[in-house]
């Protein structure tokens, strides 16, 4: 394409696909960029790309990175990837505490090895995991990425080789008798709009291995009753992959009883989890972090999160005679046996019991 022809198509346009206006020019490296002006108004977009053509022949002429702040990045990444990750409202929940530390108007461009220690060390002292400052490094390791290569930024990125140690840590697993304790205590809540659920939830996560998010964000669409199974698309795994739950007698009773309560209260509710509670009635239960907390604190367990119902039936269905840990590993979702075996914690009687199962022989 000769130079005229490619300046015709450089400037300002609508986009079919698009309520934003785009943007053409050429950059340093005399390739035609398109991108987004994140804008519709036409003078905001043309005041856009006359900056980013003013960026681009510093580069060319002077050899200047324009300056980049850390605003900017965030919400170039956060823009750039809201309709292409899942995980958006995390992106955004871990950028929250990086935001309150770098201060405002920090240019990336300068952003160094000793920052990224000082923020960690902030993290640190305010009690933090080191599993929580790593994802938060990560995001921002991300950020700075996608800008270099979506956006044709030349960013330092100093958080490679600044990950914390992280111990692996065993995961709480309820006693047989602790889940009962449980149960028991979900049954008896105070308010009757708790005991409609929280004992389903129990139940639910302990005989099908779901994660607590995958509970509550179920679908009556992916219910099956006839064929006994729950059907978890890709989007409603963490693992991002399809799979069938199989509903077992007491899964299955306990789905029947939460469809009572929906053909009661609210028939045309989509989804399982749903408030009866006048003040959020019909709205999807969104976590049950609150009533956990009460229903294991009344039971007289010390500690638990509602993750360690999957633990839990993991842990249980590996010792059932027989198990097949292959097929236990499908059923949770997991793409390789190492993680299952993460899962996997046997009691110390049931340790005992395997020795004790060993040939007898004569060692004397």
């Amino acid at each position: 394409m000769s130079k005229s022809a490619r300046k015709k198509r450089e400037g300002v346009r609508k986009r079919s696909d698009s309520k934003y206006y785009w943007v053409s020019y050429t950059n340093s490296s005399g390739e035609r960029v398109e991108r987004s002006s994140g804008t519709t108004s036409k003078r905001e977009a043309t005041n856009l790309l006359n900056k980013w053509k003013t960026d681009e022949w510093n580069k060319e002429a002077r050899g200047i990175e324009p300056n980049r702040t850390f605003e900017q990045l965030a919400l170039m990444y956060l823009a750039g990837t809201k309709n292409t990750k899942r995980s958006h409202s995390t992106d955004i929940k871990r950028f929250r505490p990086l935001v309150s530390f770098f201060e405002e108007g920090m240019l990336m461009n300068s952003l160094n090895g000793t920052k990224v220690r000082e923020y960690e060390d902030h993290r640190l002292g305010q009690g933090i995991a080191n599993t929580t400052i790593n994802k938060e490094l990560s995001i921002l390791s991300s950020a700075i990425k996608w800008c270099n290569d979506e956006l044709d930024w030349n960013l330092p990125n100093p958080t490679s080789g600044k990950r914390l140690p992280e111990e692996e840590e065993e995961a709480r697993v309820l006693t047989l008798d602790e889940f009962q304790k449980l149960l028991a205590s979900a049954k008896q809540a105070w308010s009757s709009h708790t005991r409609r659920y929280l004992p389903e939830f129990c139940i639910l996560g302990f005989y099908t291995a779901m994660r607590p998010g995958e509970m509550l964000g179920l679908e009556w669409s992916r219910v099956s009753f006839d064929k006994r199974t729950i059907e978890l698309r890709v989007q409603d795994t963490k693992g991002k992959s399809r799979r069938l739950v199989p509903l077992v007698d007491e899964s299955h009773d306990s789905l029947l009883r939460l469809r009572a309560v929906a053909d009661e209260y609210f028939p045309d509710t989509p989804y399982v989890f749903t408030h009866t509670k006048p003040r959020y009635f019909g709205t999807r239960i969104q976590s049950v972090r609150r009533v956990w907390k009460t229903a294991i604190g009344r039971a007289g367990i010390a500690w638990a999160t509602p993750h360690s119902l999957r633990h839990t039936s993991i842990t249980e269905a590996v010792h059932v005679p027989n198990s097949n840990v292959v097929d236990i590993s499908r059923v949770a979702g997991h793409k390789n046996l190492k993680t299952t075996q993460r899962y996997i914690h046997t009691a110390d009687e049931r340790a005992h019991q395997a020795m004790a199962n060993l040939p007898k022989l004569a060692t004397f």
